[in-house]
């Protein structure tokens, strides 16, 4: 049996289409979450969800699922081990609020265990979803702003210097989503994207990882 262990709510800054299409985005976890994802393997996706295996940072290896309302104003993300008895599950529900706004009420549910010790157990539930939140709004008010702004923050540019001191021009934004690129060509003049960890030779603009197309580049000059 799951009882509840806490909750949280968030107001956040931007709308609840923007929260749900957040928690469809299985790719980002692993980078955008980082402190808690080492990985994460898909099963399967659709517009109403997802089942994935996931890796965390201590090595411990679990299977998530996501699935929406039907309203499409609020989820269930749960997890399970390896034997598939669920250990966790939160369950969330959106108010959309004035313009780029919404509230997201969240409650946590475990199993009952003895000796549970349900303010712990809440408390690593608040604590760890509400950096995650803190870490997904910036990517929400992005996302809102390339939706807003198309093709025009798209053609966008700024200049990247390369291994060989080469200077070329790049994309503000990931051609992917639309979200910055603000990360430097490494060693082998490679930008990793790091949002969902795309990445992008910045010589020539084409995606190496091959999920999406890149774009065209030129180099405007040599290091002086």
């Amino acid at each position: 049996m799951m009882i509840e262990v806490g909750e949280l709510t968030r107001e956040v800054g931007a709308t609840a289409v923007r929260a749900i299409e957040d928690e469809l985005d299985w790719e980002h976890l692993p980078h955008v979450h980082a402190f808690a994802f080492e990985s994460i393997t898909l099963n399967k996706a659709d517009r109403n969800g997802w089942d994935a295996k996931v890796v965390l940072r201590d090595g411990q290896a679990m299977r998530m699922t996501v699935a929406l309302d039907a309203d499409r104003l609020g989820y269930t993300n749960a997890t399970f081990d390896a034997d598939g008895t669920e250990n966790g599950r939160t369950v969330c529900r959106i108010a959309p609020g004035d313009g780029d706004h919404c509230t997201m009420q969240l409650s946590f549910f475990v199993p009952d265990r003895p000796n549970l010790d349900k303010p712990a157990v809440g408390k690593f539930y608040s604590d760890m979803w509400a950096r995650l939140i803190d870490e997904d709004e910036p990517k929400m008010i992005h996302r809102a702003r390339a939706l807003r702004e198309g093709a025009r923050l798209h053609k966008q540019r700024r200049q990247v210097t390369l291994a060989d001191g080469t200077v070329c021009d790049v994309p503000l934004v990931c051609p992917h989503l639309g979200l910055p690129l603000n990360c430097e060509p490494d060693s082998d003049n490679v930008m990793t994207c790091p949002w969902h960890g795309y990445r992008f030779d910045a010589q020539t603009g084409q995606c190496v990882t091959g999920q999406i197309k890149g774009w065209i580049n030129r180099p405007v000059g040599n290091k002086a």
